[in-house]
């Protein structure tokens, strides 16, 4: 990857990082303001983080490792809460494998499969933190909290893929993506 690539990278992954941290805050926000009584939570982490997997593969381990702190702390969250979301939330990375028998491009061009990630992404960290959480003493009906608590935030993780999916270059790999746009740069200069 040339030194272009990488600032590209940085600079974007960082962008990502904002919007995270961002939105996480408004979302966990509102939520505690507005339905404090409801029992269930809305994170924007899962769809994010799904994103960030297709543009970037391995690096979204460490998007999701983060969207556990970003909750967290929107949350007002105690030390043992940020152990449970960062680290449960790393067995998302089990999507990685999913790109290696169908692809990424597989993923995002093929509905079906953006939305299989999308739940898997949700899913994933949800049980994640469950498993961590009965691993440092809680109870294991743990598990099915995470995951019916966060219904709200797997159904919102799927329509923001779908509606990314739908954007040029979003919910798509950045190395692709970026020899594409030079391809069609090159192509059209050509045809000048």
């Amino acid at each position: 990857m040339g030194s272009g690539v990488k600032k590209y990278q940085g600079i974007d992954l960082m962008i990502w990082v904002i919007l995270l941290f961002v939105f996480e805050f408004l979302t966990v926000k509102a939520g505690s303001v507005w339905f404090s009584s409801q029992p269930w939570s809305l994170s924007i982490v899962p769809a994010l983080t799904a994103i960030v997997y297709m543009r970037w593969g391995a690096y979204g381990i460490l998007y999701a490792f983060l969207g556990g702190i970003a909750v967290s702390f929107a949350s007002d969250a105690t030390s043992m809460q940020y152990v449970i979301y960062s680290f449960g939330n790393l067995l998302s990375a089990l999507l990685l494998l999913m790109f290696r028998t169908v692809g990424k491009a597989g993923v995002r061009d093929k509905t079906s499969l953006s939305v299989i990630f999308a739940l898997l992404t949700a899913l994933l960290m949800q049980t994640g933190r469950g498993i961590v959480s009965v691993i440092l003493g809680y109870d294991a009906g743990g598990i099915i909290g995470f995951i019916s608590t966060d219904i709200l935030s797997t159904a919102f993780s799927v329509l923001i893929v779908l509606i990314t999916r739908r954007l040029d270059g979003v919910f798509e790999d950045q190395i692709s993506y970026l020899i594409r746009v030079n391809n069609e740069e090159k192509e059209k200069g050509g045809r000048e």
